[in-house]
């Protein structure tokens, strides 16, 4: 809740010179600490240190994708709101098919004047583009209508979601106890189809990606947040999810780290708990005031759906009914950051902004597998996977492919890693609760340069993605 005490008072002009601390090289994001904290602010930012000239940058080349914005197949929104940035890593990352990049030189301007402010590489006998032509040729092997399973789940847990909203108000009044149980089911119900919004913000526009906005977390902001920075930037200054959560929860391995941060270790559930309260709050004053060019639109409309549904059909009092949404909310808003903080990126073992990386300059598929640890548990459970952000390697590395798909290409990806003498490292969920503790604690940098770290044993876990 910090960022809502001081909104829009950050007085402090950002230092456009500053440098990152992993990759001296390369320039410290202009707007990333600046109150209060919105994606868009980011967004906005990076356009000064991208070198894209208003155009849009991929690679060292400039293009102008402007005509293309009506027509382009995942919805116009993506290019409209990239603008003026470097978008190599969306563009190498959200693109299966090959038909971009056919169509790519078609809107070429000019060469870029500034070397690019990002260290991943996209080399054509990498490990990420070599993986990428592998899962390319090998699309057949996932059944056709597999991504139907995630749609059915989402209508069923919206089923469900419609009928507990408003029972949580009838049975409430008669008995606390079962109440407050439905209420927390209803809240875990939410918080999963929030996490199944998020499998179609990646795509094409759909309606199922606004579920993200019934907990009050705008779509668009998410979007830029996740998809543009946390799955492009992963772990690195970069990362916005990270900043979002400053200064009450800091996962940066940084020796200046106060005492009162690092008990964040037992305070953590507070904060888990009000993120969507604090993310409807930031938006909504962000769109009456008009911040960084937002404007209120129909989607803001969104999360309060909900508690007007519980009201008409829950024959409760507007306040108490108002009582029951937030408790819900409160509920909903813990199981998703619980989840997503452990879903493999939070790990006391894994990259973050201020340790010592593999190169100055690395293979951005490398840099995925050093930032995630894999929940083996949730290994070819789509329910868990769609729902509490599994299968979080593949998904990161193919965000386009829906969670239904992903199990299907583990024994390609294992393979793979055996090839470039790597590997997916693994754990359970309850290691990764411990782990995600030990990030808040930590202060010491690692040195990922020490080959020493990393472990074997891939033949084990392949076989747990054969069966």
């Amino acid at each position: 809740m910090y960022e809502i005490m001081y909104y829009f008072q950050n007085k402090m002009a950002p230092d456009s010179e500053k440098r990152q601390i992993s990759f001296p090289h390369l320039y410290y994001p202009v707007n990333r600490d600046k109150l209060p904290k919105l994606p868009s602010q980011w967004l906005n930012g990076k356009k000064k240190h991208d070198g894209a000239e208003d155009l849009w940058r991929i690679h060292d080349g400039l293009y102008d994708l402007t005509t293309f914005i009506s027509t382009h197949p995942g919805g116009p929104y993506w290019l409209t709101c990239t603008k003026g940035t470097d978008v190599t890593e969306v563009f190498e990352t959200h693109h299966l098919k090959g038909i971009a990049e056919q169509l790519l030189p078609k809107y070429f301007v000019r060469k870029a004047a500034t070397p690019r402010n990002s260290p991943f590489t996209f080399e054509n006998d990498g490990f990420y583009k070599t993986l990428k032509s592998k899962v390319m040729k090998n699309m057949h092997i996932i059944p056709k209508d597999e991504r139907k399973k995630s749609d059915t789940i989402v209508t069923y847990l919206l089923m469900a979601f419609i009928i507990l909203s408003p029972l949580c108000c009838w049975v409430t009044p008669d008995s606390l106890l079962l109440g407050a149980t439905l209420i927390v089911l209803n809240g875990y119900v939410l918080s999963a189809l929030v996490c199944c919004g998020h499998n179609y913000s990646h795509r094409a526009d759909s309606w199922r990606m606004y579920l993200m906005n019934l907990s009050g977390m705008g779509n668009d902001e998410w979007r830029i947040s996740h998809v543009l920075s946390h799955h492009t930037h992963t772990n690195t200054v970069n990362d916005v999810e990270l900043s979002m959560l400053e200064p009450l929860l800091q996962y940066l391995p940084l020796r200046d780290k106060p005492i009162w941060a690092q008990m964040g270790a037992f305070y953590w559930p507070v904060i888990y708990s009000f993120a969507f309260l604090n993310g409807l709050i930031k938006e909504s004053v962000a769109a009456i005031t008009k911040f960084e060019g937002k404007s209120l639109t129909w989607v803001y409309i969104i999360p309060f759906i909900l508690p007007t549904w519980m009201w008409l059909a829950g024959g409760l009092p507007l306040l108490w009914t108002l009582a029951i949404w937030q408790v819900t909310n409160v509920v909903a808003s813990f199981f998703f950051v619980f989840f997503g903080l452990t879903a493999g990126h939070h790990a006391h073992t894994n990259f973050f902004e201020g340790d010592i990386p593999r190169k100055e300059y690395l293979d951005w598929g490398i840099h995925q597998l050093d930032t995630v640890v894999e929940r083996i548990d949730y290994a070819t459970d789509h329910y868990k996977s769609l729902t509490r952000f599994g299968d979080h390697a593949l998904h990161h590395l193919f965000p386009t492919l829906d969670h239904a798909e992903l199990k299907y290409l583990y024994p390609i990806f294992m393979d793979h890693c055996k090839k470039y003498e790597t590997e997916l490292r693994m754990t359970t969920f309850y290691q990764a609760v411990i782990s995600n503790v030990k990030q808040i604690i930590r202060k010491r940098p690692i040195d990922l340069r020490d080959t020493s770290r990393r472990s074997n044993g891939i033949e084990k876990k392949l076989i747990m993605y054969k069966k």
